[in-house]
């Protein structure tokens, strides 16, 4: 298990890389009204349909290798030490999934002592082309059917885009029972989602300890508390200002 100390500093790395947005959205908004706002002060619009006031550009860190690399190797540590013989291919969701997942299982091979292949999921609306939704598996003789896939993302916010991936797997013939990423938000919504999906999720961060790191090094006290309020309870953090989940996402 990785210390406290270790968390917190790979926490202000990423603070570092300028990746992390936030926005004073208004006590008063309604949907229609967001894009008259400022940007400024326009709340963040999730691939879940909801609102909230901040988000952090993990995907983004693809740019800074050595972080990067960093990143995926303590997260590899974090899942081997919670399935050390389950995991036999890793599969990244396309996008924000590909390139950690790529890292993570490179790591895996040498922390569990075998090879551990990797794959990719397409979008699941994805029309034309040959149509797969998995791609690097058909006739892969080294993934075996009924063979256990941990489904990859570099953040988990809402958590559909890893349901999804799992389910994709699952109606595949695979196994998927877990799910990793470099930063999970751990609000109640996914948390709950999670466990009547039948995912367990090993991250390497939570959104919550990554904004008690910011609050020590930060001038953007009042902007982090929002957010934090929103963790707790998204839902309600949306209703308080008048917003309600749009059924096509986007972040944005």
């Amino acid at each position: 298990m990785l210390s406290k100390t270790t968390l917190d500093r790979l926490a202000l790395e990423i603070l570092r890389a300028n990746v992390l947005e936030l926005r004073a959205v208004p006590q008063k908004v309604t949907n229609e009204q967001v894009e008259s706002l400022p940007i400024k002060e326009r709340p963040f619009l999730y691939a879940s349909g909801n609102w909230g006031p901040g988000y952090l550009m993990i995907k983004g860190l693809v740019g800074r290798k050595v972080l990067a690399r960093c990143l995926a190797r303590y997260l590899a540590f974090q899942i081997a030490e919670k399935w050390p013989t389950e995991i036999d291919f890793v599969a990244g969701n396309v996008t924000g999934g590909m390139i950690p997942g790529w890292l993570v299982s490179e790591e895996l091979e040498v922390l569990l002592g075998k090879q551990i292949p990797f794959v990719y999921i397409r979008e699941l609306r994805k029309t034309g082309g040959q149509k797969e939704l998995i791609t690097g598996i058909q006739n892969n003789p080294e993934i075996s059917p009924n063979s256990n896939g941990l489904d990859m993302e570099e953040l988990v916010n809402f958590a559909q885009t890893i349901i999804n991936g799992a389910n994709c797997l699952r109606d595949a013939g695979y196994q998927c029972k877990g799910g990793a990423c470099i930063l999970y938000y751990d609000n109640p919504i996914a948390n709950k989602d999670l466990v009547a999906a039948g995912i367990e999720m090993v991250s390497l961060l939570t959104l919550p300890r990554v904004i008690d790191v910011a609050l020590q090094h930060s001038n953007q006290k009042d902007l982090l508390k929002d957010y934090r309020r929103f963790i707790e309870n998204p839902l309600q953090w949306q209703a308080d200002r008048g917003l309600t989940r749009v059924e096509k996402g986007g972040t944005k």
